[in-house]
């Protein structure tokens, strides 16, 4: 019994360091079994961080491709799903795990195809996260890690499309892998929303993928965001499926300030003022106390009855630092609808 114990205990981990850790009780809370304490579960390597006077790892250290494929999808079925501790534990434990997958897979010099089979499901985990976790503090999770992590992430999986272009010119991808990558290039889309880079990138994407109906969507929300009309790109975000309205809401709040910013000088006018109900809609706010708020937050007058706004450009705020992005209700109705392994790993795209 207790040399099954350890072979499960070691499924996701290289023996030696899976010993030490179990010797040595360095276990993480979610490498206990049913949370038991001292009493070893499944076991996941940690990242380690490359050193001088750290040797190279022995061959037999490594993970195979096909464990490391499934140490992604117990990570994204098994332990995104435990409910026993605040998300942002399980988004640190993942999160670290995850990196020393992408150590191996540089380490080991996989091909483009084996990086992406790897990577695709690392960039949906980082990006459900960021928004998932946007309100939290920063002791509890940083947002720019996690920015700098996907957008590497992003690079990294976009490299592999390319070199797999290059040498398949005339290869047709299956359905899935399509539907995969106009997936990935469209989050790539919403989340660099406004890079010049970006935005090129996506004019020079093969047919296939320009033709994609949610990458055409996502381009033609881009496409308002660079000419300026913030209206349009508003009324395309509750359009977009799950993740990726996620991750464009990171960008709302910036978005409601421009907006608002030209707001009072379109209504620089004692006599003006716009209707409450009017903004609620166009900055896709939930009810009032949220516009409220960023009136306050911006120093933008309310009629006393509060049902409009006042705006004058003289008194808006404009050095106070934009207000955090936050769940909105458009978001969270989507992807409660959702089984989260199934959309992570890139199973289900709608």
């Amino acid at each position: 019994m207790a040399n099954q114990t350890a072979q499960t205990a070691v499924r996701f981990t290289g023996l030696p360091s899976a010993h030490r850790r179990i010797r040595e009780k360095l276990l993480h809370y979610y490498e206990l079994k049913n949370g038991q304490k001292n009493t070893p579960g499944v076991l996941v390597k940690e990242f380690t961080r490359s050193a001088a006077d750290v040797k190279m790892p022995l061959p037999k250290e490594m993970r195979t491709e096909a464990a490391l494929t499934k140490t992604v999808e117990y990570l994204l079925k098994d332990i995104i799903l435990d409910t026993r501790k605040p998300y942002n534990l399980v988004y640190d434990f993942i999160f670290d795990r995850l990196r020393a997958v992408r150590r191996e897979i540089v380490i080991q010099m996989y091909d483009a195809r084996q990086k992406i089979i790897q990577l695709e499901p690392i960039v949906m985990f980082l990006a459900y996260s960021r928004y998932r976790l946007c309100g939290e503090s920063i002791e509890k999770f940083d947002p720019k890690i996690c920015n700098q992590h996907l957008q590497e992430c992003l690079t990294g999986v976009l490299c592999c499309y390319e070199e797999l272009d290059g040498l398949e010119p005339s290869r047709e991808p299956t359905i899935r892998e399509l539907d995969r990558r106009c997936f990935i290039e469209s989050l790539y889309q919403v989340f660099n929303l406004g890079s010049p880079e970006s935005f090129a990138r996506a004019l020079s994407l093969p047919g296939y993928v320009r033709q994609d109906a949610t990458f055409k969507l996502c381009f033609d929300i881009c496409l308002a965001f660079q000419q300026g009309n913030l209206y349009k790109v508003l009324m395309g975000f509750p359009q977009l499926p799950h993740i990726l309205c996620a991750v464009a809401t990171i960008k709302l709040q910036a978005i409601r300030r421009s907006l608002l910013q030209i707001f009072t000088h379109a209504y620089n006018n004692k006599q003006l003022t716009v209707p409450v109900h009017y903004l609620l809609r166009l900055l896709l706010i939930d009810g009032p106390t949220g516009l409220q708020d960023q009136c306050r937050h911006y120093n933008i007058a309310i009629t006393a009855d509060r049902k409009a706004v006042h705006f004058n450009k003289t008194d808006f705020n404009h050095n106070v630092e934009l207000l955090k992005p936050q769940h909105e209700r458009f978001v969270e109705s989507k992807l409660k609808r959702i089984y989260l392994p199934e959309v992570v790993l890139l199973k289900k795209f709608k």
